[in-house]
């Protein structure tokens, strides 16, 4: 009786021990021929495995944390209008279709916006119909409608 009450112990004390202990499944991180397997790196020169991405995901070990690229900041640029009629402008992607907002620059004037690069400034008609387009860039300093009030120079 004591002989079972010693097995069944043993047996309930080791259970748990048998369900954490899995084997690995995980693919190997080198090929028979010393190669990285697809998907996975090769050791490193210490025998460690470096790092690996799992299933498109970050990676399974994590070396110097990564510096992600620091966004543009915002650039102020001078509109000038030299033109000698008053213009209808519009900050946006698509005027008529997209958002955005209208505005209107009297002949030989100037005013100062700021954008983000890549944000777009039109010169439209009366009926709100993109005429010309600039997309600005980092590092732009100025906008001038030109004589001839339709077309743009920048620098």
């Amino acid at each position: 009786m004591i002989a079972r009450l010693v097995a069944l112990a043993l047996v309930t004390a080791l259970a748990p021990a048998c369900f954490l202990f899995q084997p690995s499944t995980a693919a190997p991180t080198t090929a028979p021929d010393g190669t990285a397997p697809e998907g996975a790196a090769a050791p490193s020169s210490s025998g460690e495995p470096a790092e690996r991405t799992i299933g498109g995901g970050a990676p399974e070990t994590a070396s110097a944390p990564a510096s992600a690229p620091t966004p543009a900041g915002p650039v102020s640029v001078t509109l000038r209008n030299t033109c000698k009629q008053n213009v209808k402008v519009f900050f946006g992607d698509k005027p008529k279709f997209g958002s955005g907002r209208y505005s209107s620059m009297s002949s030989n004037s100037s005013t100062s916006a700021t954008f983000q690069p890549g944000d777009m400034f039109w010169i439209v008609d009366e009926g709100e119909n993109g005429i010309s387009s600039v997309t600005v860039a980092e590092g732009m300093r100025e906008i001038e409608i030109v004589d001839g009030c339709t077309g743009m120079r920048t620098r």
